[in-house]
């Protein structure tokens, strides 16, 4: 009998670890980076990954299987650059810096816009967001100042004061109130009229390093220096799960497009992907030799990007990491945030693993052209040709 209970008990020990699986070894490093990277972005609608770092410079690459470098910006800023975001629409990009400044980004990778006042940041940025409408971005420093700019208009509209330094923000359909997480283990809600705190999450024991609300707007994902990460129920904000991450800080998360699954990564290198719902650990990242500074799902989920800041070597770049994920074909509808949805890309699929697609593919599953991003009106741009942008005139 106790035998039976042995076996047993080994088997479902078995069943478990190998439930999970063991990645230990990047298949892509992506190129063009001569520097730790410090933050990735991925834009769903244009399939665009970006990245950042301490060499100053953006590098977008085509979130298909090749991961090809597309556009580089070296000197995007003076300084070392934290931290990037896409609007939801995936149209601009912001980036903040050690100079003090932000900068926006359209689709065809010219910069637009910069984000800066005599009143403004005076201390290193380290926190980006965009609100809802993708034409205001929230940016905060290490001094707890928060500064709401007008793209439109490149004037700060409101400043807020957090207590202490903002290290990450984010922000609900609320259009009233933003996230912030920051040096103390509590992330307040503000509001954005007066600085305020209008409710908290309480749970943490250290310094929150990131947070991140689920698309599906029912989950806030945070990360702290205690050693846990957490999933809260975003309108309660009651602690659902404590995730057992096994390391010393948490310095980065993310959530799926679908909102099923999110990821954590740690000062350790190490990733560990989770199911929102339950809470369980599907697969895990480990004995990495960088930091895990930044990650972000991509279109398909059997693929997660990293940034990561090295402990030793030059082997700088971006990491894709293999999963054992399956993609959501149909995606869930997420319209809500103006991301694209083609619920035939299954059959799109198929079709091109064995031939391109024809004229009556395109009118079959509705595939409308888009404007091409990589091009100007004479000529392909070069990777490493525009030193200097103009600011266009905007009417």
């Amino acid at each position: 009998m106790k035998r039976t209970i042995v076996v047993l008990l080994f088997l479902l020990f078995s069943g478990f670890i190998f439930a999970q699986k063991q990645i230990s070894e990047p298949y892509l490093i992506l190129p063009g980076h001569n520097n730790d990277v410090n933050a990735v972005a991925f834009s769903l609608k244009y399939n665009i990954l970006a990245s950042a770092g301490w060499d100053n410079s953006i590098n977008f690459y085509s979130g298909d299987t090749t991961f090809k470098l597309i556009k580089s910006i070296p000197n995007a800023h003076r300084a070392q650059i934290n931290t990037l975001k896409f609007n939801k629409q995936g149209s601009l990009l912001a980036s903040a810096s050690n100079d003090f400044v932000v900068n926006i980004f359209d689709s065809t990778f010219k910069k637009t816009k910069m984000l800066v006042a005599a009143d403004g940041h005076v201390s290193n940025i380290n926190a980006l967001m965009f609100d809802n409408s993708g034409r205001v971005v929230f940016s905060g420093d290490d001094e707890g100042k928060i500064i709401i700019w007008s793209i439109d208009t490149q004037k700060k509209l409101r400043e807020l004061k957090n207590n202490g330094p903002v290290n990450t923000l984010a922000m609900s359909y609320d259009p009233k109130t933003v996230f912030v997480g920051g040096q103390d283990p509590i992330i307040n809600v503000l509001n954005v009229a007066n600085s305020q705190v209008q409710r908290s999450f309480i749970g943490h024991t250290d310094a929150i390093n990131a947070i991140e609300i689920s698309p599906n707007q029912l989950y806030l994902l945070s990360g702290s220096n205690d050693k846990s990460a957490r999933i809260w129920d975003l309108k309660t904000g009651k602690e659902l799960f404590k995730l057992n991450v096994d390391c010393w800080k948490v310095t980065s998360v993310a959530f799926s497009f679908d909102s099923k699954y999110c990821a954590t990564g740690c000062n350790d290198g190490s990733v560990k992907i989770w199911e929102v719902l339950t809470g369980k650990l599907i697969e895990s990242i480990s004995n990495q030799k960088y930091n895990a500074r930044g990650l972000t799902f991509l279109k398909r989920y059997s693929q997660i990007a990293v940034a990561p800041m090295l402990k030793g070597g030059s082997d700088y770049g971006v990491r894709i990491f293999p999963t054992d994920l399956t993609d959501p074909i149909p995606m869930v509808q997420v319209t809500n945030n103006n991301l694209p949805i083609n619920k035939n890309q299954n059959a799109i699929d198929s079709i091109l693993k064995v031939r391109t697609l024809t004229k009556q593919d395109r009118l079959k599953y509705q595939i409308k052209a888009i404007k091409p991003i990589l091009k100007t009106k004479t000529t392909a741009i070069k990777t490493d040709s525009v030193k200097v942008y103009k600011t266009p005139i905007i009417k």
